[in-house]
């Protein structure tokens, strides 16, 4: 060894050099962003959590807010806000099932840094209630004490208004406790308080921008995601959400594309411009049939069941036996195989397998059978069916819902000789049309909003329900949803359900026809795609914040 002291020091010096040499040759380049482009069909009519329809809140409030409770991939509940789920063991719970007490988190943030507060919750409980709101889903939370009369309030004065606001029975006792009072016990009120209509919403916000609350910057959420970019008809972009209390995505960015032609998503995704996409109608056994996309499909029964929906005011839809021998004359087996080339199952009643409530043999007197279909038009006093009136069929205009308006003109032509008038419609149109029941004769579909035959019976059929727009009403239908809402054991309720959904059936204000099983594509690098048998109109949306992509 040298024992000139340069030496040495120039030895130490290139070891040193050597050493860090590696470090900087191989330093990591920043991870590439995650961004998962998917395609939501259309322009959402709202974003805003109090006022939102099923198809907006599953797929686009559900990445930007978080209620108290939420579900979890096998749909039990689970504590999101909150820090458990009330109980009479726990406290949150009262013994006469009439008081909620909910505490919350102290560590859950809104998007901009700010604490998410009891008070929060209470104001968008209360302004979803708010007649002015015209909240879709206010009727859900119609036990709540004060609920009913402040929603169904209307010309009151300004004063009168507070007063009945103040008289709803949810109360933020301080920061992190709120309190709700209920007018009679309900075995579903939990899962109520999972659903995006009592999301909490930000008092401030709304208040400074009003109606533009909803657009980039202002829309403050406290989920995973904050929405950063909203090019209407076009697309949404959603980024991490720094200030995100709990676990961050992988994913740093998803894109919803806003694409309405089915067959220019599909091209999209095979141009590699889309990570997921639907499967046109029709060509789920040319996808089946091709090596690669075969391995791409995504497959998997949902909670949710389509059907024809008569406006019960029109004739001759005011005839029982009409609206039997119509249902009777449609082949749902056909129908499975031929227009949806054999995804999903053929329906004979309206709550779908996988639900509380599903009974395998109801509707069984309404299977297609043609000669039983003629008998039953004969009964209703149309042997001769040119006495029929004028019948129109209308339904949003796509190219799935062309084929099934062409199948439910050829089988009313077929098997009864009567011809229909399709009506094809823009999607806002017949929305508004449908809302305003001056239908005659529609397609519409259903998906859970939460995991209780309630949700499926009086939420669409008992006189005057919000969602009730074939007008169908039958006083003994009434009496078992209301009794079947509070009953409080769980066999006696399932007979009461049972019950309710034999009269429907036999009722026929609507004809079944199948239940849906999703047929997607989604590319090889998504990882971690959960999804539900409640997703939104994107499989999988509802866990995204778990969603990754990788080689």
């Amino acid at each position: 060894m040298s024992k000139n002291p340069k030496m040495k020091w120039l030895i130490a010096v290139g070891l040193i050099l050597i050493m860090l040499l590696p470090a900087i040759g191989c330093e990591k380049a920043p991870a590439a962003p995650q961004v998962l482009r998917v395609n939501l069909a259309g322009e959402p009519a709202t974003i805003d959590p109090n006022r939102a329809s099923w198809a907006d809140q599953r797929s686009v409030v559900v990445q930007c807010f978080e209620g108290l409770l939420g579900f979890n991939q096998d749909l039990t509940l689970k504590a999101v806000v909150a820090k458990e789920i009330p109980s009479v063991a726990n406290g949150g719970i009262s013994s006469d099932g009439k008081t909620y007490t909910f505490k919350l988190r102290t560590d859950v943030t809104w998007s901009d840094g700010t604490k998410v507060k009891a008070t929060d919750i209470e104001y968008s409980i209360k302004r979803m209630l708010n007649p002015s709101l015209a909240c879709e889903y206010a009727y859900l939370y119609y036990n709540i004490v004060g609920s009913v009369a402040y929603n169904s309030a209307a010309d009151q004065s300004e004063g009168n208004m507070t007063a009945l606001r103040d008289a709803v029975g949810v109360k933020a006792l301080d920061d992190y406790t709120l309190e709700i009072k209920v007018d009679q016990a309900q075995p579903t009120f939990l899962q109520l308080m999972a659903l995006w209509p009592v999301y909490p919403v930000r008092e401030d916000i709304i208040t400074q921008y009003g109606d533009q609350w909803t657009e980039p910057p202002h829309y403050v959420g406290n989920g995973p995601f904050i929405l950063t970019e909203w090019v209407h008809q076009d697309h949404m972009t959603f980024k991490v959400n720094d200030n995100y209390w709990g676990t961050k995505p992988k994913l740093s960015e998803i894109q919803y594309k806003m694409i309405s032609d089915v067959n220019s998503e599909l091209a999209a995704y095979k141009n590699n411009e889309l990570d997921m996409a639907r499967v046109p109608p029709g060509s789920e056994k040319t996808i089946m049939a091709d090596p690669v996309l075969n391995k791409e499909t995504v497959r998997y029964n949902e909670l949710t069941t389509f059907a024809f929906q008569f406006n019960l005011t029109k004739p001759p839809f005011n005839n029982l036996k009409v609206r039997q021998a119509f249902s009777t004359a449609i082949d749902r087996v056909s129908f499975v195989d031929k227009v949806r080339a054999g995804v999903g199952r053929p329906a004979l009643s309206w709550i779908p397998p996988g639900m509380p409530g599903y009974d395998a043999n109801l509707g069984k007197a309404y299977e297609f059978n043609t000669t039983k279909a003629k008998q039953l038009l004969a009964e209703a006093g149309y042997s001769d069916v040119s006495k029929l009136p004028q019948i129109k069929f209308q339904f949003n205009d796509s190219a799935g819902n062309r084929l099934i308006a062409q199948f439910l003109q050829g089988q009313m032509q077929d098997n009864l000789g009567i011809t229909i008038t399709l009506e094809p419609m823009e999607s806002k149109a017949f929305q508004q049309m449908v809302n305003a029941e001056q239908h005659t004769w529609a397609w519409f579909g259903w998906g859970a909003d939460y995991p209780d035959p309630e949700n499926w019976l009086p939420a669409m059929f008992e006189t005057g329900a919000g969602n009730n727009h074939t007008l169908y009403s039958n006083p003994a239908f009434d009496a078992l949803c209301e009794q079947g809402k509070y009953e409080l054991d769980d066999a006696k309720r399932a007979e009461i359900w049972a019950k309710a959904a034999k009269i429907l059936s036999d009722d026929s204000p609507i004809v079944t026809v199948f239940y849906r099983e999703r047929f997607w594509l989604a590319k090889p690098n998504v990882k971690d795609l959960i999804t539900t048998a409640m997703d939104g109109q994107i499989p999988g949306d509802l866990f995204f914040f778990k969603t990754n992509l990788s080689d």
